[in-house]
């Protein structure tokens, strides 16, 4: 399978932008989610691409969502805590109408 080199420069420019925005060095960051160092310098210079569960804790550690990283111009995008709470009420909404749907036609 093929790698994209686009797509890994996007997510390495927007992971060290928005680190250095938390004010973490890449020591801090591999301490908090736990990987070393080296791997978030070669996750940096795209030449390593991090795992799902691993783009789900740098998430959680910068304060940004997980798709914003596969963004150009990610960095921009901010969601304060009202939109955040409205996506997730619209989200809910939506999930459990599907799965309501889900069971109806199975029955």
């Amino acid at each position: 399978m093929d790698e994209s080199p686009i797509l890994k420069a996007i997510f390495a420019n927007n992971l060290r932008i928005r680190r250095k925005k938390e004010g973490l060095t890449q020591a801090q960051l591999s301490k908090k989610i736990n990987v070393s160092t080296s791997f978030v310098t070669e996750i940096e210079n795209a030449r390593k691409a991090p795992s799902f569960s691993t783009i789900e804790k740098i998430s959680r550690v910068l304060n940004a969502p997980s798709w914003s990283f596969f963004c150009e111009y990610g960095d921009k995008i901010t969601i304060d805590s009202a939109e955040k709470e409205k996506l997730s009420f619209e989200l809910k909404n939506q999930l459990a109408s599907t799965i309501d749907i889900f069971f109806k036609t199975k029955i």
